[in-house]
């Protein structure tokens, strides 16, 4: 089965976009909200542990951003199928930052693993790996289709 051609796809993934870019925005110039944010259990407790935090979140915001960056071009630039493919891997980085979470902190996961399950299936959608196709959305709330193979 084909790419969904629902008109609403490219929007949501557009939010997603968003959402890296400001996470990833906010570990590159705060790495220590940033930290805060990630939803760790301690923090370091001295100026060199907190220098080395620093470094590796401002490494972490560029993957963010780098994604922002993948599913924002293959969204409005590239197919149908590769941003729903670029939505499917940013989904699995969520999925590994949840599975992180919660080993260090035993909590949190969800924080990640919410977006995450969204993403996953707006993406698969998108490309087409679901098997069904969404035609018509309507906001309105008269009528939804899908149409199944």
């Amino acid at each position: 089965m084909g790419p969904s051609r629902s008109p609403l796809l490219p929007y949501m993934s557009t939010l997603f976009s968003t959402i890296f870019l400001g996470f990833g925005l906010t570990y590159m110039l705060s790495p220590r909200t940033g930290y805060a944010v990630y939803g760790f259990s301690s923090q370091p407790s001295n100026a060199h542990d907190w220098a080395i935090v620093e470094r590796i979140m401002v490494l972490y915001g560029a993957k963010d951003v780098f994604i922002a960056a993948a599913v924002y071009s293959s969204t409005w630039f590239g197919t149908r199928r590769s941003a729903g493919m670029v939505l499917v891997a940013a989904g699995a980085c969520a999925g590994v930052d949840g599975y992180v979470v919660k080993s260090e902190a035993g909590t949190g996961e969800w924080n990640h693993w919410g977006y995450k399950s969204v993403m996953g299936v707006v993406g698969s959608v998108m490309a087409g790996l679901l098997g069904l196709e969404i035609e018509a959305f309507c906001i309105d709330g008269r009528s939804a289709s899908l149409a199944h193979p």
